[in-house]
C-alpha cells in the first residue's frame, strides 16, 4: 500500500499540472480509492461458511439458572428444537394442538422468533399447530456468512423447519400449510408461495416488504456499492452502535406521532414464561451476543426481497387464492397508502384477490396489537 502512495506521490510532482486545481482533485479522488481499495485486502478477514449462533458458542458455557436470565433464554418459546443441515443450524419452535391447523411464522429483519410469539400463541388458542423459527444469523440460528440471504436460502431455510417436523407440514386433509410473514417475512413468504403454491394453503402478510419505493429506501440503494469498497470490519461496529436503537419508529413502544400526546402503547407479552422479555431487548442481545447477526444483517439489506419484487406478485397473482394484507396505519415504511395501489395495479384482472385490514400503530404491530392480528386471520380463515 505504501509503494502505490509513493508511487502517486511521485506523479504528483513531476507532472506538468500538478498545481491544477481540478488535477488534485482527481488525484486525491485517485488516491482515496487506492487506499480503500487495499486496505480490503490489508484488512479482510477470513472467509467462513458458517457462523455459529449463541446455541453452540454460548450455551453450553451457562448453567440453568443463567441460561433464563438472558434477556432472550432459549426456552422462551415452546417446543424448541435445533436442527442441522448443510447451511448450519436452526432454531425452530412448534406447538400446538398435532390435529390443528397447520401455520408457518417467519419474522422481520432484526428481531427472532420471539417478535411473533404472542400471535402465535393466540393462533395455538384457537386451535392451531404453530410453527416458528429463527432466521439465519438471528436468536439461536447459525449465519451461512458466505451466501446471499436472498428467497434461495430463506427458502431452504423454510423446507430446513417444516421437514423437521414430526407431523407432515406439506400433505394430508388440510392440504398444506398456513403462512403468516411480518416484515421481511412477509417478502420472504410472498416469494416462497409464488414458486410453491401448492405447499401453502393460505397466505397473511403483516406489513410486508417487497414492493418498498425507492423513496422509502433512501441511502439503502447504494449499499452494494459501499459495501463492495468499505472493509467489513469497519462496518460492523458502525451498524452494532445504529441496531441499539430501533430502526423504525414505534419499536420501542413509543409511538411517533403521539408519543407527546398520549401514553406510548402497552406491548404485548411475548413469552408467558419470561413475561418481563422483549423483542427489542433480544435485538440488542443478538447484536453482541451473535458473531454472524451484523454479516447475515448485511446481506438481508442487500439481498433479501425488499423492494422491486414485481416478478415474484405476478407469479402469486395467476394463483387462485386469497392474501390477507394487514398494515399499520403509522408505518413509515411499509406505507398502507402506497403498498395498496402498487399490489392492486399488480394483480390486476389476475387470479388471486386480496383481503386488506388495517391496524392502529407503527411498524411494530406484532407488539402492540397481536390479539386485533389473530383476530382479522381467524375471521378470514373463518376459525
Amino acid at each position: 500500500m505504501a509503494s502505490i502512495l509513493d508511487s502517486v506521490s511521485r506523479v504528483i510532482h513531476q507532472h506538468p499540472a500538478s498545481t491544477n486545481p481540478s488535477f488534485l482533485v482527481g488525484i486525491t479522488v485517485l488516491t482515496t480509492l487506492a487506499a480503500i481499495t487495499v486496505s480490503r485486502f490489508v484488512f479482510r478477514e477470513e472467509k467462513v461458511k458458517i457462523i455459529k449462533g449463541p446455541a453452540t458458542t454460548l450455551l453450553p458455557k451457562l448453567t440453568d439458572a443463567e441460561k433464563a436470565l438472558l434477556p432472550y433464554p432459549p426456552d422462551a418459546l415452546p417446543g424448541a428444537r435445533d436442527v442441522e443441515s448443510p447451511y448450519g443450524t436452526t432454531r425452530v419452535y412448534e406447538w400446538g394442538p398435532e390435529d390443528g391447523r397447520k401455520v408457518l411464522l417467519i419474522h422481520g429483519i432484526t428481531p427472532p422468533s420471539l417478535a411473533l410469539g404472542a400471535i402465535a400463541r393466540g393462533l395455538a388458542e384457537k386451535g392451531c399447530r404453530v410453527m416458528l423459527f429463527d432466521g439465519w444469523g438471528r436468536g439461536y440460528s447459525d449465519s451461512p456468512a458466505d451466501l446471499p440471504h436472498d428467497e434461495r436460502l430463506y427458502a431452504s431455510q423454510i423446507l430446513i423447519a417444516i421437514t423437521s417436523s414430526p407431523l407432515s407440514w406439506t400433505g394430508g386433509p388440510d392440504g398444506g400449510f398456513s403462512l403468516i410473514g411480518y416484515s421481511l417475512g412477509g417478502g420472504i413468504s410472498m416469494t416462497f408461495t409464488s414458486y410453491f403454491p401448492d405447499m401453502v394453503k393460505s397466505l397473511v402478510l403483516l406489513c410486508p416488504t417487497s414492493l418498498i419505493r425507492d423513496s422509502r429506501i433512501g441511502a439503502q440503494k447504494y449499499m452494494r456499492q459501499v459495501f463492495e469498497i468499505v472493509p467489513e470490519s469497519w462496518l460492523i461496529p458502525l451498524l452494532k452502535k445504529r441496531l441499539q436503537t430501533p430502526l423504525f419508529p414505534g419499536e420501542d413502544g413509543k409511538d411517533a406521532a403521539t408519543e407527546e400526546a398520549a401514553a406510548p402503547p402497552k406491548l404485548a407479552i411475548a413469552s408467558l414464561k419470561y413475561p418481563h422479555i422483549s423483542a427489542l431487548s433480544a435485538v440488542h442481545w443478538g447484536v453482541h451476543t451473535h458473531h454472524g447477526f451484523i454479516r447475515s444483517f448485511i446481506s438481508n439489506a442487500l439481498y433479501a426481497p425488499g423492494a422491486n419484487q414485481h416478478a415474484a406478485w405476478k407469479r402469486l397473482g395467476a394463483q387462485k387464492r386469497t392474501i390477507l394484507i394487514v398494515t399499520a396505519t403509522q408505518d413509515p415504511i411499509i406505507v398502507p397508502e402506497e403498498l395498496k395501489p402498487d399490489v392492486e395495479e399488480l394483480l390486476e384482472g389476475m387470479e388471486a384477490k386480496v383481503e386488506w385490514r388495517s391496524v392502529v400503530g407503527a411498524h411494530n404491530i406484532c407488539d402492540t396489537a397481536p390479539e386485533e392480528i389473530v383476530g382479522h386471520i381467524c375471521e378470514v380463515w373463518g376459525i
